[in-house]
């Protein structure tokens, strides 16, 4: 089974990541595939790609002239694509080397029509300990209570470690070139892997199976958990929910973050309160407060400017 791995990128000074990550796809035990490097709107970025893996077959650069965002990147690596199955990984993330093999022994297995994995952390700096792990899909990780620890049903999993058969493209269209980080107008707007689960749902009756196995590692610079950022990540993630309730996709679209809610407010914080005289316990539990009300600032926020 041929799959076609694709790797978004669109900054230079990223190149060694980018590296890194190809080569982490290029060492994989499952070796029938290809990887995709769509290089959005960066020319320099492109030759340099290119001249690295020039001589190397299963690599192929694609250039996107401008800018247009990871939901763009994605398409154009998707139709750019030959394989029968194509996952994705971010370009400041590592795939562990069976991570392809364990993704297909899900869709073997479950009949599946999308797969996706754990991400893990890879701290470039001290572990924040003001971050709980219930936060962790701030940055791009899988956060705790996301999923039990076995291969289940979700609804979306997270960009760095997400596949599907190419098939799904067919009969529920590409990424919403509306939604996912760009870098014009709309750079912190997300819900572009729900939104598309949703349909994929919606024109197949399938959702995503998650395999815990099946690991991709993200690199989480310290710039990117200072406060400030997290909290902006926050409400960005609230208002990038009101548009996906007012796509109508489904009768809810935002019953998985309901759900989460619930345990955030019945079980993890209360299990929190109970050792608030740690001062580490206690920078999460502010942490976690501060961010559940910009996750619903925003949500207010985007539900009534889009109504």
């Amino acid at each position: 089974m041929l799959v076609s791995a694709i790797v978004c990128t669109h900054r230079l000074d990223n190149y060694p990541n980018l590296v890194e990550a190809v080569d982490s796809l290029l060492s994989q035990t499952h070796t029938e595939m290809e990887v995709i490097v769509a290089v959005d709107g960066d020319a320099k970025l492109y030759e340099k790609v290119s001249a690295h893996y020039g001589g190397n077959k299963a690599v192929k650069a694609v250039l996107l002239k401008e800018s247009v965002g990871v939901s763009g990147a994605r398409n154009v690596g998707v139709k750019a694509a030959k394989g029968d199955i194509i996952a994705f990984i971010d370009d400041d993330a590592t795939a562990e080397k069976g991570w392809i093999e364990n993704l297909l022994s899900a869709y073997r297995e479950y009949d599946a029509a999308a797969v996706g994995g754990k991400v893990l952390p890879v701290w470039l700096g001290d572990k924040p300990d003001y971050l709980p792990e219930e936060l962790y899909w701030l940055v791009g990780i899988t956060h705790q209570g996301f999923a039990e620890e076995k291969v289940v049903e979700v609804r979306n999993t997270f960009g760095p470690n997400m596949s599907f058969k190419k098939e799904v493209f067919k009969k529920a269209g590409m990424f919403n070139e509306n939604l996912g980080f760009a870098r014009k107008g709309t750079s912190y707007i997300q819900a572009e892997e729900p939104e598309f689960a949703l349909r994929m749902r919606r024109e197949l009756g399938k959702g995503v199976i998650y395999n815990p196995r099946a690991v991709v590692y993200h690199k989480i610079p310290p710039a990117k958990v200072k406060v400030g950022l997290l909290l902006k990540r926050a409400f960005y993630q609230g208002y990038s929910k009101a548009l996906l309730k007012k796509l109508s996709i489904s009768a809810d679209s935002v019953a998985t973050e309901r759900s989460y809610l619930k345990a955030l407010l019945f079980e993890y914080i209360p299990g929190r309160l109970k050792r608030f005289y740690r001062l580490s316990e206690l920078k999460k539990l502010l942490m976690l407060f501060a961010c559940i009300g910009a996750v619903g600032l925003g949500f207010v926020y985007g539900y009534v400017k889009r109504a």
